[in-house]
């Protein structure tokens, strides 16, 4: 049967045998340490209504049209990147990759809303093609403001524009990003990147340390 985080949407598959036929069981989310209650009555869900031939049609282009699903082991360092000019994508790819990390491509909000809702990112990189921010970029952005407190700090957030600066702290907080990065910056991604996420991690030690004691005492 299958199981979904409530926090980050994640989906688990487990063996039915071993659940009490009475009573439930609680399991640690591996993405966001959320405790998920497990009991034999999730496996069933009410049946859906019969659906007129074109409403069945719809339903299945829009499953069709819908992305993949992807799972990524707990330990895999994740990242994203919203970028149109393909040079930038690419060496940000590159970089990424020699630290490590599983990087996808998202294209606009309904993309990275899709992404998290299975799994948990380690890094977003957002690209600013131009003076302003397009209206992809600003649905983005107001997704991520939206993400739940556990979740976003958990998330990187790199702004990269022309006037960016790492240094620039209120420039960051305006656009609600953890950093703001020049193009200048991606040649030296496999320094700068690990830097910025340590620093993060220590910005917020308090509240992971506080975080991992209350989910030991829950679970």
């Amino acid at each position: 049967m299958e199981i979904i985080c409530n926090s980050c949407s994640k989906v688990y598959s487990i063996d039915e045998s071993k659940i009490p036929s009475t009573g439930k069981v609680y399991v640690k989310c591996s993405s966001c340490g959320e405790k998920i209650e497990v009991s034999r009555k999730q496996q069933t869900a009410p049946a859906e209504p019969l659906k007129t031939a074109k409403e069945g049609e719809e339903f299945k282009q829009s499953r069709q049209e819908e992305a993949p699903v992807e799972y990524f082991d707990p330990e895999t360092k994740t990242a994203l990147i919203y970028c149109q000019e393909i040079q930038a994508r690419l060496e940000m790819e590159k970089k990424l990759a020699e630290l490590g990390f599983e990087t996808r491509g998202i294209k606009d909000e309904a993309d990275i809303r899709h992404h998290f809702r299975y799994n948990l990112f380690d890094l977003v990189v957002l690209y600013q093609h131009g003076p302003d921010p397009d209206d992809n970029m600003k649905a983005i952005l107001e997704y991520i403001n939206s993400m739940p407190a556990h979740m976003r700090r958990n998330t990187m957030v790199l702004y990269i524009h022309l006037s960016g600066n790492r240094y620039d702290l209120y420039d960051a907080f305006s656009r609600g990003v953890d950093a703001t990065l020049s193009p200048m910056d991606i040649t030296g991604f496999t320094d700068l990147v690990p830097k910025l996420m340590a620093q993060k991690r220590l910005t917020y030690k308090v509240f992971f340390d506080c975080l991992e004691k209350v989910q030991e005492t829950v679970i």
